[in-house]
Parts: structure tokens; C-alpha cells; sequence
């Protein structure tokens, strides 16, 4: 486990760079995630509602696939802010100060980042906005957006919405409309857990979606696009499409992530919209509509990409 942060000292940078402490007079609450061990523990089958092999599997295929390891991937336990965490109650904040640390805040509200290298952590961020309960503006780099919780209590908006270019780690995003929506270059996405998603009347829902951006990273991540109580797969994954301008999307990697669910589990840009793209170690649920993947152009595709329940390769 983690030790619990001293809530004393970040909250007084805090409130040196923000106004958002000041004459709160609010009780502080802890937050309640699972201890961290320092590993994802796996993906549970029944909560991803991942279905067992299906019965034409031979039996030597699943013979084979028992002999090697399943990777572990993010959940509720291993994302978020780690349980203890002291949370001080907060309003929206816009940071504009470059270097500005904000940590263990109950934000109620948005987040937007104004600035360069901004670190957003141990914080949970609730709104039902029908926009972004986390923006990085145009302009900006080096934002870090580490063991946060984002729910968008069901509303309309994107998780986190990257105009600039910055780093996702360990993030627990639900109840919106879209995870995450990138249209940047210099993006990682990693060890964070998006799931849950919440339809909409003419919704486009995906775990993350990429509109523009040169080296951007997808890393070990669970990708849940399926909701299970709904048994509705949304869109997908991953959804690569509607480019913004005539800037084709070059060195995407997207690697060592758990996805499931969507039209198509991932939704590869068919359009003429990626210039390179690179899938690997990946590994998948069975809960898509069509296929898991569709409109793969301009992209390798390697034979570690595997069907999660009997970790055979997906053509």
C-alpha cells in the first residue's frame, strides 16, 4: 500500500497557486480505492463481461493458451486515487501557471489546463457537464494526469480532452459520453481504466477517441467500451476517424491493452486519416457488433494481438 499523502503541504501549494481552498471551511474526505500494490491485478472475466471460449475452440489451442501467463490489466483496485488518500472539496479550477501541482482535491466541477508541465493528481473530479470535466488547452505541453478519477455522473462530455499534449497514467474514467478524445500530438495513454460509458440519444461512444496527433501512445490499459449491465457494446475501443485538417496521423502505438466491446473494438481511420499506426500485445474481449477491428489502413499488425480467453491470435 502506498502511504496516505500529508494533506497539509499540498494543500498549501494549492492554495498559494488557486483560490479554490480559500474560506471552504469543508470537511475533508478519504478516498476509498483498493491498496496499491504496485500491479494491475487481472481483468476479471465476469466484470468485463468478457464470455468463456467458445465451444469450437480446439482443445489443444486451449491446452497451449493455459501454458502462458494472462497479463494482469487496470481496475477499480489499481486506478483512481489510491484509498487514503485525503480529498479536500474544491470548485472548478483553471490553472495557469506553469509548474503548478495540484494534489488530493474533491473537484466538483472541471479541471482546465491553461499552462505548461501541470500535475493533476490523487484527485477526483465529478461533474455531469456536457463538456470536458478535464481540458488541456491548445498550446500547452507537459501536463501529467496521474491517479485521478473522472466520473461524469452520467452527463454528456469527454473524460479528458487533449488540445495539448500530456500524459494519462492510472486514471479511472466513467459515466461519460467518450473516455478520452485526442487531438494533439504527444499524447500517452497508460495503465488507466475506461469503462462504463453512458449512452446518449445519437451518441458516438468510445473508450478513445483520436481525431489528430503524431506520436501518440496507447499503453497497457483496459478499454472497456462493452457496458455490461446494458449489454451494450457502444462504438468502440478504440475509434480513429473524422481527422481534423489534412494532418494524417503518423507513430501511433498502441500496445499491451485489454479492449472489448464497440461496432468495431477498434475502428482503425480507413479514410486515408493514419500514416503509420503499430498494434502489438494486445489482447481481446468477444463483446464487439461486427469485428474487432475494421478500416485497419496504412497500420502493422502483429500476431501478438490476442483473444484474451484463449490467447490465440486475432486475424
Amino acid at each position: 500500500m502506498r502511504p496516505a499523502l500529508l494533506l497539509t503541504a499540498a494543500l498549501a501549494a494549492v492554495c498559494v497557486l488557486t483560490s479554490a481552498c480559500e474560506g471552504s471551511g469543508a470537511d475533508v474526505v478519504l478516498a476509498t480505492r483498493s491498496p496499491d500494490s504496485g500491479l494491475a491485478t487481472s481483468a476479471p472475466l465476469p466484470d468485463t463481461g468478457i464470455p468463456s471460449p467458445p465451444a469450437s475452440a480446439s482443445s489443444a489451442a486451449s491446452e497451449s493458451a493455459s501454458t502462458v501467463p494472462v497479463p494482469e490489466f487496470p481496475d477499480e483496485a489499481t486506478t483512481g486515487v489510491p484509498e487514503g488518500v485525503a480529498l479536500k472539496p474544491s470548485e472548478s479550477l483553471t490553472i495557469a501557471e506553469d509548474g503548478t501541482v495540484i494534489d488530493g482535491l474533491h473537484v466538483k466541477g472541471q479541471i482546465t489546463i491553461d499552462a505548461d508541465d501541470v500535475t493533476i493528481r490523487n484527485t477526483l473530479v465529478q461533474t455531469d457537464t456536457s463538456l470536458y470535466p478535464i481540458r488541456v488547452l491548445g498550446g500547452t505541453s507537459g501536463a501529467l494526469i496521474e491517479d485521478v478519477e473522472v466520473d461524469n455522473l452520467g452527463g454528456t462530455g469527454l473524460g479528458i480532452f487533449f488540445s495539448g499534449s500530456g500524459t494519462v497514467r492510472r486514471a479511472d474514467i466513467h459515466s461519460a459520453e467518450d473516455g478520452i478524445r485526442i487531438q494533439s500530438d504527444d499524447v500517452t495513454i497508460e495503465d488507466s481504466y475506461i469503462h462504463d460509458l453512458h449512452r446518449q440519444s445519437g451518441g458516438h461512444h468510445d473508450a478513445i477517441q483520436i481525431r489528430s496527433g503524431d506520436n501518440i501512445t496507447i499503453r497497457g490499459n483496459n478499454l472497456q467500451a462493452y457496458v455490461v449491465p446494458a449489454d451494450d457494446p457502444m462504438n468502440a475501443a478504440l475509434q480513429i476517424g473524422s481527422l481534423l485538417g489534412d494532418d494524417t496521423i503518423s507513430d501511433l502505438v498502441v500496445t499491451g491493452n485489454l479492449m472489448n466491446g464497440g461496432n468495431y473494438t477498434i475502428n482503425g481511420g480507413g479514410r486515408g486519416e493514419v500514416d503509420s499506426a503499430h498494434y502489438a500485445n494486445n489482447r481481446f474481449g468477444r463483446n464487439y457488433r461486427f469485428s474487432v477491428t475494421g478500416n485497419l489502413h496504412n497500420s502493422v499488425w502483429e500476431d501478438t494481438n490476442v483473444w484474451h480467453d484463449t490467447g490465440e491470435p486475432v486475424d
